[in-house]
């Protein structure tokens, strides 16, 4: 007891408070049309897409090409193929069509189409997301065995 009275007693800071942040969020158009979809869309690559039966709800990720005015949108998936993506909402915003990662979301329409619901840019500078590790985690949610780990939780 003698020792704790012999230490000086430091009285608590003063209330401040907390300072705004500038965070770097995901730029996103139609989140409110992908909230609606009737069940969570499922992770796929080109590979995967071709497989998916048509009007299955899909996310897939890539980079936009530019599409010039009246041209049709292009997504290039992390396994190389293409995609035309149709019903793109408009405007896009511009860290979205200027060659950022993006996550489409949407339904398959055929074996290239897929219909836009929505469109998700990842956040930060580029390189922020490797397409290898996205495309091959992308693969292990196909593989029946690891399925119910990449499932939504309901």
């Amino acid at each position: 007891q003698a020792l704790a009275s012999a230490l000086p007693v430091t009285p608590p800071p003063p209330h401040r408070d907390m300072a705004a942040m500038d965070v770097d969020g995901p730029a996103a158009v139609g989140v409110p049309e992908m909230a609606a979809l009737p069940q969570v869309a499922r992770r796929v690559n080109f590979q995967a897409f071709q497989k998916a039966a048509v009007g299955t709800p899909v996310r897939v990720g890539g980079r936009l090409s530019a599409a010039s005015s009246g041209e049709q949108q292009v997504l290039t998936t992390t396994d190389g193929g293409s995609l035309k993506m149709s019903a793109v909402p408009t405007p896009l915003p511009a860290a979205i069509v200027g060659g950022a990662f993006v996550e489409v979301v949407g339904t398959k329409a055929g074996d290239d189409t897929v219909t836009t619901v929505g469109v998700v840019a990842m956040p930060g500078k580029e390189p922020m997301v490797d397409a290898e590790l996205w495309d091959e985690a992308v693969k292990l949610a196909q593989i029946p065995q690891l399925q119910e780990l990449f499932a939504p939780m309901s």
